[in-house]
This record gives C-alpha cells, sequence and structure tokens, in this order.
C-alpha cells in the first residue's frame, strides 16, 4: 500500500545526461571567452611594465645626461638602481622572456628596453603594439627587432 517504500530518490540517467551536456555546452562558451581576457590581461600587464622601464630610462636619462648602458639580457643595469625594482626586472616579464636593455645595439636607435626570448608569439605582442603603438610591429616605438626581441624605443 505504502508506495512511498518503493520509490527511489535520485536523477535518471537521462536527466544526468541533460544536466551534462548543458555544462558542456556552458564550458565551450565560457572558456574561449577567459582565455581572450586572460590573453589581453597579460598584455596590459606587458604593456604597463614595458612603459615603466621606459619612462625609468627616461628618467635616468634626463637627470645623469646619458642613457641606460646596454646590458646582458636579464640583468638588471646599475643606472636604474632607486628608479624601478631590481626584484619586477629580474623576475622577466608576464609575456615570458627577459628584460633587455640596449643603447646603440640592434638599430637605429640610441636607446630601447624589451624582451628577449619571451613564451608567447607575435599574436600577443600585436594587441600590445596596439595598446602603446600604431599596431604594426614592424614601424613606430614598439617594434620586433628580431625574431625572438620585442623592443620599446625610447630614443631614436
Amino acid at each position: 500500500m505504502n508506495k512511498a517504500k518503493n520509490s527511489k530518490n535520485g536523477f535518471t540517467l537521462i536527466e544526468l545526461l541533460v544536466a551534462v551536456v548543458i555544462l558542456g555546452v556552458l564550458a565551450s562558451i565560457a572558456v574561449p571567452l577567459f582565455s581572450s581576457y586572460l590573453r589581453n590581461a597579460r598584455a596590459a600587464t606587458f604593456a604597463t611594465d614595458i612603459r615603466i622601464l621606459a619612462s625609468a630610462g627616461s628618467q635616468y636619462s634626463l637627470e645623469s645626461g646619458w642613457w641606460v648602458e646596454d646590458s646582458s639580457t636579464g640583468v638588471f643595469p646599475p643606472e636604474l638602481e632607486g628608479y624601478v625594482s631590481r626584484k619586477k626586472f629580474e623576475l622577466g616579464s608576464p609575456l615570458g622572456g627577459k628584460w633587455d636593455f640596449e643603447h646603440f645595439d640592434l638599430g637605429n636607435f640610441t636607446s630601447a628596453v624589451g624582451v628577449v626570448a619571451p613564451t608567447h608569439g607575435d599574436d600577443i605582442f600585436a594587441v600590445v603594439d596596439k595598446r602603446i603603438d600604431d599596431g604594426n610591429l614592424s614601424t613606430g616605438i614598439f617594434q620586433k627587432l628580431e625574431s625572438d626581441r620585442y623592443y620599446y624605443i625610447i630614443e631614436d
């Protein structure tokens, strides 16, 4: 007589499958959006960091009358002591690779700061270039100077 004793609580297989399909559809929408936000956040962080380093190099030049000397890749230039964080510089860029200051070395410029051997490619650096320059990695103040080197030109 009592049907409650014979009924089982829980979900049917069909209900579980529908729930899994719905979660899959939501994930397929969310993951690309999240990837795009993450890429843009990394590009924005990189753009901010390279501007800070370029500003520090410019400030040093204004105060000393000379530019930051060419340094080994990843080695903090002693001239920047007190202008920027040594630790942040030595940790490298948010797009991978190591920071580097150049002085009359890679091209027709007096001073530049950039990243060498980043773990990300041209696609994300094009996003960076759109944020701080003309959107073209071949021209302007932010350029790809060699296959694995992207630089912000402080002074032509």
